[in-house]
């Protein structure tokens, strides 16, 4: 059977994973999944690199294809802000519990997303409670999550020069040129392995700001289960 290679081209600013195979073919194919994953199979003779820029040149037919395929699919309801419904937090479904009391809080207990709103029973205020709520665990989380790589980052010659949390549209992470770590709010949603996997991701491109080879030898020295871990995330966060 042949082997799949995880690459990833770029096409405009916007990152375009792909599985490439190669096969006894003559001519380079690429489909787009129903479920938005990119498939390449290639020439036996083709290098990641001709690979890589053929799939960045094909960039628009793929966002297409992709949009095209979300609007078919079901999307997650928007959130009301009600008690019963769920919410991710590192990995975990939360069920949200809507109280009353003297001041406006959240916390969890068990597994529930507990919000007090105080003397407030706007539906806006729960709302507002929750982001803030997430927003403050999120630069917390990240930042530590990033502190327990930051050693074995250190071996290899590289560092981080700052870590900033925020949201981020179409992306789970980016690695400045001067060597800032751009972390989406989001993540902490998923599981703790999966935030070290986007950390990692992105510290390898201090070393290579690619997705050929080298950095994927680098990410497997450190991950060896990165591609997974990669797989995971996107089925948690979908």
């Amino acid at each position: 059977m042949a082997a799949f290679v995880d690459l990833e081209a770029i096409w405009g600013r916007e990152r375009l994973p792909f599985r490439l195979r190669r096969a006894e073919v003559k001519r380079l194919r690429i489909v787009v999944d129903p479920d938005g994953h990119v498939s390449v199979t290639a020439p036996m003779h083709a290098t990641d690199e001709a690979v890589v820029s053929r799939v960045s040149r094909r960039g628009d037919w793929i966002h297409r294809q992709q949009v095209r395929f979300a609007g078919w699919r079901p999307r997650t309801p928007v959130r009301q802000y009600l008690s019963g419904e769920t919410h991710l937090f590192l990995g975990e479904q939360l069920r949200l519990q809507i109280e009353h009391g003297d001041a406006q809080e959240v916390s969890i207990c068990r597994d529930r997303l507990v919000v007090t709103l105080g003397r407030s029973n706007a539906r806006a205020t729960a709302r507002e409670l929750v982001l803030a709520w997430y927003g403050a665990q999120a630069k917390s989380i990240l930042r530590a999550r990033w502190i327990g790589q930051r050693d074995l980052w250190q071996r290899h010659g590289v560092q981080a020069s700052r870590v900033i949390v925020r949201s981020l549209r179409n992306r789970w992470g980016s690695m400045t040129p001067a060597g800032s770590l751009i972390l989406n709010a989001d993540l902490v949603r998923a599981s703790p392995q999966l935030i070290d996997y986007v950390i990692a991701h992105e510290m390898a491109h201090l070393l290579h700001p690619h997705h050929g080879p080298e950095w994927q030898q680098l990410l497997r020295s450190v991950m060896p289960d990165w591609v997974a871990r990669k797989r995971q995330l996107e089925q948690q966060l979908a």
